[in-house]
């Protein structure tokens, strides 16, 4: 980070706040003043005659109490103002971004900070006109950043990341103003009354979007001019990083503030069938148009189950013609030591989405009665059957419309369905599959809204009887 760019930031900051005293001491002067005459005017006038119970006794009376008001509320500010708390957090977090020698460090060090300005926060890279999940941390932990699994929106569909990136200005509003935000947030977890989106923009490209929430519907929650600055300031470092002007010399152990992460440009596929972190790669190239390059690091490794491999054939097409191809042309293989033993299932079947916590989230009540050691499978199951079903539904909105009128939902996409149907039955262990059919729960919950005869008369039903 170069002295130019601290100075220049130090310099705005104290212009604002000069500004900013200035006139709340231009106002106390002037009540001052104000004050000042009225009192010698009263003072004459006592001299002269009694003003008890006059008109003007209780105007003057009236002007005192609001001078002193106003004198208060202006104390009060001038006294907040300089030594803010939001004031001093930017600052701390401005040295910490500055400090880091890698893009990944940089945007990882921005995460952990600007956590301290929403409940939630998470990190979306642009790439091939889609936003892919890449961390996410909450105010509560934010040196624990968990990677995203399995989220992928492309920038046409209707949601809070795609008009930040298309405007290329921060948004902030309620969930409904978007009808592709709940479906975020249903990947997301948790249920957030208060959205924000701030796209980072380098060399007048949006390279990522930061998303921010709270579960409290007053806007004042989320520190969105803070989020705003921090995003500038790490956006300038990750071009300074990229262009080779990175600070020189080791970075004490008190000063790292980033644990180690996986590069962005060794990030893996995102898939359907599978919950590994969903990163995308940033290139800088010598040219006007910027997109970060991030220096390849050691995988975050996370505990959680090993997964069966998933054939290619199984992968939706939307994601698949969109994601991969650009991934398999420019990503290196990266090579990952064994993640230490850790809790795991008895069976070789993961948990679909991930073992990560979610973010305010209360499971509800299971359609079957089960043990607790089996529950926690079993509300990994629904989970992912809503993820494919949801899938199904986003890519194929004018299907899903006149199937819904027709009552065919399943011959109009027999291939989408068999094909989720395919995946989450090796995803799913076989002691829960035989339990329940949550992909035939879901799909009629989300595809036939509730009505299993919306699905059609060729719909095989569910694989297993429902009690």
């Amino acid at each position: 980070m170069s002295e130019e760019l601290e100075n220049s930031l130090q310099q705005a900051i104290e212009t604002y706040l000069g500004q900013r005293l200035r006139a709340i001491e231009e106002q106390i002067s002037q009540l001052q003043t104000e004050f000042g005459e009225a009192l010698t005017r009263l003072r004459e006038s006592a001299a002269s005659e009694s003003l008890s119970g006059t008109a003007l006794s209780a105007s003057i009376f009236a002007h005192f109490q609001a001078a002193r008001a106003q004198q208060l509320t202006g104390a009060a500010a001038l006294e907040k103002a300089p030594g803010s708390e939001e004031i001093a957090a930017i600052r701390r977090a401005v040295e910490q971004i500055e400090k880091q020698r890698s893009q990944t460090e940089v945007l990882s060090t921005l995460l952990m900070n600007v956590a301290g300005f929403a409940e939630r926060v998470a990190l979306f890279v642009i790439k091939d006109e889609q936003a892919i999940g890449w961390r996410v941390c909450e105010s509560s932990d934010p040196s624990n950043l968990e990677a995203i699994r399995g989220v992928v929106l492309p920038l046409s569909s209707e949601n809070l990341l795609s008009q930040a990136a298309r405007s290329r200005s921060s948004w902030n509003g309620a969930p409904e103003s978007h009808s592709g935000n709940r479906a975020l947030i249903d990947q997301l977890g948790g249920n957030p009354q208060n959205l924000a989106a701030i796209p980072l923009i380098a060399r007048g490209k949006v390279v990522a979007v930061l998303y921010a929430d709270s579960a409290s519907s007053d806007p004042n929650t989320i520190g969105l001019d803070a989020i705003e600055l921090l995003a500038r300031v790490a956006a300038m470092a990750a071009d300074l990083v990229s262009s080779g002007h990175a600070p020189a010399g080791p970075v004490s152990e008190p000063e790292a503030a980033t644990p180690p992460a996986p590069a962005l440009s060794e990030m893996e596929t995102p898939t359907l069938a599978e919950a590994p972190s969903v990163e995308a790669e940033i290139e800088v190239k010598p040219e006007p148009v910027y997109v970060p390059q991030i220096e390849p690091q050691a995988p975050r490794v996370f505990a959680e189950p090993i997964v069966e491999p998933i054939d290619e054939k199984a992968v939706p097409k939307p994601v698949k013609a969109k994601v991969a191809e650009s991934v398999e042309e420019a990503m290196p293989e990266v090579q990952t030591s064994p993640a230490p033993s850790a809790p795991s299932f008895p069976s070789p079947y993961a948990a679909p989405l991930g073992t990560g916590r979610r973010y305010g989230v209360t499971e509800p009540e299971l359609p079957i009665e089960v043990g607790e050691e089996e529950r926690r499978l079993h509300n990994d199951a629904r989970r992912f059957a809503r993820l494919l079903v949801s899938e199904i539904k986003l890519y194929n909105e004018p299907k899903v419309r006149e199937g819904r009128n027709n009552g065919d939902l399943y011959d109009r996409l027999r291939e989408d369905i068999d094909r989720s149907r395919q995946m989450y039955n090796k995803r799913v262990a076989p002691p829960v599959a035989a339990r329940h059919d949550y992909f035939h729960q879901e799909l009629v919950n989300t595809l036939a809204e509730g009505d299993p005869a919306k699905l059609g008369t060729s719909y095989p039903g569910a694989s297993v009887a429902v009690s």
